[in-house]
């Protein structure tokens, strides 16, 4: 059975995971968008039809700005969940991060899903250990502060 320090690079390398694969996302989402810019540039410029359907263009440029705005989200909480990562609190933003990297790079977001769940019990659960009870215990003892 592995040691208990077996596990602690898992939580870092599946915040580089996501948090790359979440800019390469942001990245390819914003050149759809540029595309969608420079198509409707190109249209209003010097209008064009093809055989028949003049709304060829726009229809094009209204898909990629739509597609654009679909991806972007899902990367931006794969770099959130990557940083929640990095810093070792919120196991469910890094679940959730690892996840959605998935939609942006294939490759990256299943090795960070993998690392995530292998390596749960390395995050913070939330909790603060040396919270108190805010009643009394029955021995009479005056916990509170």
């Amino acid at each position: 059975m592995a040691s208990d320090d077996s596990y602690r690079w898992m939580p870092t390398a599946s915040g580089v995971l996501n948090i790359v694969s979440g800019i390469l996302g942001i990245f390819s989402s914003l050149v759809l968008l540029i595309v969608a810019a420079v198509f409707q540039y190109i249209y209003k410029s010097h209008p064009i039809s093809i055989e028949g359907d003049p709304e060829v263009f726009p229809l094009v440029a209204s898909i990629f700005v739509f597609v654009g705005l679909v991806i972007i989200i899902p990367c931006i909480v794969s770099v959130v969940g990557g940083i929640c990562s990095l810093k070792r609190k919120r196991w469910g933003w890094a679940l959730a991060g690892s996840i959605c990297s998935v939609l942006a790079s294939n490759v990256l977001g299943i090795v960070a899903i993998i690392f995530i769940v292998m390596s749960k019990k390395e995050f913070d659960t939330g909790t603060n250990p040396q919270s108190e009870p805010p009643w009394n215990p029955p021995d009479g003892t005056n916990r509170t502060k």
